[in-house]
């Protein structure tokens, strides 16, 4: 299991993405808890619960934990097949987190976040140095929180090499008591 950080909340709303589970034995009391009213829930019953409920009921082996259809094989391949076009924000907005949190489970996952993540990242520094256009605009759109913030930052780093171009990133400046008692 990775390591999560306690702190961050991307990395807490990251872990309420839902698995689906099938329950290892009868338990009672939970019906309320599924999507039935029988206080009894039974064998085999499929759940479809948040991943850090999920992940915990499986190191117990009250569930089977299986892959979440964010990451099955067949989505794996259309990330594969054109990555730049997937629209993440709409898949899962902590998409790179939650994949890193999947990783112990299906050893692919590391590998497809990689790959996807090489080839969008360029588009996210693109835009960053040229601007947004609309082609951009839809691009924007489809980002999940972790490049979003590439994106942010990627920004502010081209604002400081435009100011610093310009002369302005580091200049003296008279401070305001000066200025004052200058009469200026």
């Amino acid at each position: 299991m990775p390591r999560r950080n306690y702190y961050d909340i991307d990395d807490i709303l990251a872990g309420q993405e839902r698995v689906p589970c099938v329950l290892r034995a009868d338990l009672d009391g939970l019906g309320s808890a599924g999507s039935g009213g029988a206080s009894k829930v039974h064998r085999n019953a499929r759940w479809a619960l948040p991943y850090w409920m999920a992940d915990r009921l499986n190191e117990e082996d009250y569930v089977d934990m299986e892959v979440s259809p964010v990451f099955s094989k067949r989505a794996n391949r259309m990330y594969a097949a054109s990555p730049e076009s997937m629209q993440l924000r709409a898949i899962c907005q902590h998409f790179y987190q939650f994949g890193l949190q999947l990783g112990d489970m299906v050893p692919e996952i590391p590998h497809v976040l990689r790959n996807m993540y090489v080839r969008r990242v360029i588009k996210v520094a693109r835009i960053a140095q040229q601007g947004q256009n609309v082609e951009a605009l839809d691009f924007v759109q489809s980002l999940d929180k972790t490049e979003t913030r590439m994106l942010k930052l990627c920004q502010q780093a081209q604002s400081a090499i435009s100011d610093w171009h310009k002369n302005q990133a580091y200049g003296l400046k008279r401070a305001a008591v000066v200025s004052a008692a200058a009469g200026i």
